[in-house]
């Protein structure tokens, strides 16, 4: 099937105005989640997911994937407006954007940040729709070695890329994996670590563990350290730029939206990390490098454009490997996989239409929200106002519900709540969610497919060295984990 074939497979699903108010309302739940500090767009889309299990997988996609579009974009709000990034891939975005807030140029910045976040994703996307086929036809050629060897990449870059120690980074990894192992054998059906409980028996469910690390934990920190917001009293005005100054930052959106896809597509390094990298290149290269981090657009524009082209480049690995590109694309896996659906390339082959919509939710996401940031930037701020002691209890229980909802079960309560307490705990030692849920979700894809190499090679170690590509990525994996340390010691090598 070709690219356009693909892209408007299924654009008739988008004719029917249930899809597109889907879209929409997600887009708005989404900036919502965004723009308050401490909700972030995995506990948006982890608390509604139980919402989708009523709707077809059509419509519970573009739903999820308009909460998770918007959100990337409306961090940006409250890092501009009170220098409190609203998700951490907005953390760029406020060295910039809240300086210009604090000159009375709020509105400014808030358009400059809009209009580069829709650039951004569009691109993303177009890399999405070109690079995913792709990727796909090369992954009908994996076995269980390559498959085992880039689980092993995705443990190795939340390693390495996560905020803090490389090793406590590892540690988080690992601790996902062994929190996937819970429940039966997925080949012998035998129990493990279930302590004689039934409920066990059967795993720990994806959305407890999530919602628990993301959702809970949260609330819990939030109520530990709760700091009072300053806002910016400067009126909110000239929200969208003249075209020619926008065409006059384009050069310097195309090469952060080139950053933040390539990034993005790498599993686990997520928004953060591309507008970071793309916010310190164009410093790095621009002839006012000392300006940046005085309130100037060009900051705003470069953190903006990588941060929502990350959005397209995360779901290059999620679609073509099945592997999540962050903990979003992590969530979006879990709601394909409760449809029956299995990420991957035949995905492609049997389900173009589900392909299609990710592509078109995507699209329509990004132009609704920019339509909803640049018109209703003003009323989008007050959320910021909205009182703590409101807002978490509310949090709470929409983690208590949406878990409960799952299986109407009270363990699954329990599973929320345990894992709320310990990614509090594990946070007081700078572990952070992020590595542990991706382990967990990588755990399955990992352990299944280094057994079945096994298996098929009779015990024999060397299949994973002997096969050309499972080499390659093994040896990947190597200079991921043992390179920096390596190279820092060639370095310090005495002459």
């Amino acid at each position: 099937m070709g690219v356009f074939e693909l892209l408007t497979a299924g654009l008739g699903s988008f004719s029917e105005p249930f899809t597109l108010f889907l879209v929409v309302a997600g887009s708005v739940l989404g900036i919502f989640f965004g723009a308050i500090p401490g909700l972030t767009a995995t506990m948006g889309m982890a608390i509604f997911m139980p919402m989708t299990f009523a709707m077809s997988d059509v419509h519970g996609m573009v739903f999820l994937v308009g909460i998770y579009v918007g959100a990337c974009y409306s961090g940006s709000l409250s890092s501009i407006l009170v220098n409190i990034p609203g998700t951490p891939s907005a953390i760029a975005t406020g060295f910039d954007g809240h300086t210009m807030a604090k000159k009375g140029k709020a509105g400014q910045a808030i358009g400059y940040a809009t209009l580069a976040s829709a650039l951004g994703g569009l691109f993303g996307v177009l890399i999405l729709v070109f690079a995913a086929p792709v990727l796909a036809s090369l992954a009908l050629e994996f076995s269980a070695q390559e498959y085992t060897g880039i689980a092993l990449l995705g443990i190795s870059i939340v390693s390495y890329i996560s905020f803090g120690s490389t090793i406590k980074g590892l540690i988080g990894g690992l601790i996902g994996l062994l929190l996937a192992t819970v429940g039966q054998d997925v080949i012998s059906a035998y129990p493990r670590f279930v302590f004689g409980s039934k409920d066990l028996q059967a795993g720990l469910q994806m959305i407890p563990v999530m919602v628990g690390f993301f959702g809970v934990t949260e609330v819990l920190v939030k109520l530990e350290s709760e700091t009072r917001v300053q806002q910016v009293t400067a009126k909110i005005s000239k929200v969208l730029p003249k075209f020619s100054e926008l065409f006059r930052f384009g050069p310097k959106m195309a090469f952060s939206s080139i950053i933040g896809t390539f990034i993005g597509a790498i599993p686990a390094a997520g928004g953060a990390i591309a507008s970071m990298a793309a916010y310190g290149l164009q410093k790095r290269f621009s002839k006012d490098s000392e300006k940046y981090g005085t309130g100037i657009p060009e900051g705003v524009v470069a953190a903006e454009a990588a941060n929502n082209a990350a959005v397209g480049g995360a779901f290059v690995p999620m679609l073509s490997l099945g592997i999540p590109g962050d903990p979003q694309t992590a969530i979006l896996i879990g709601a394909l996989m409760i449809n029956g659906l299995a990420p991957g390339p035949l995905l492609f082959a049997t389900r173009p239409d589900i392909i299609s919509t990710i592509y078109l939710g995507n699209v329509f996401s990004v132009v609704t929200f920019a339509l909803v940031g640049l018109f209703g930037a003003r009323y989008f701020a007050r959320l910021i106002k909205v009182p703590s002691h409101f807002l978490l209890p509310a949090i709470l229980l929409a983690c208590i519900v949406g878990a409960y909802a799952i299986r109407n079960t009270m363990f699954d309560v329990w599973v929320l709540l345990g894992c709320g307490l310990l990614g509090y705990l594990l946070q007081k030692i700078s572990i952070m969610p992020a590595p542990i849920i991706l382990g967990f979700v990588l755990g399955p894809i990992l352990e299944d497919n280094f057994r079945r190499s096994l298996i098929m090679s009779n015990g024999d170690w060397s299949t994973f060295v002997t096969r050309p590509i499972s080499l390659f990525l093994i040896l990947v994996n190597l200079a991921i984990l043992l390179g920096p340390s390596l190279w820092s010691r060639f370095r310090c090598k005495p002459d």
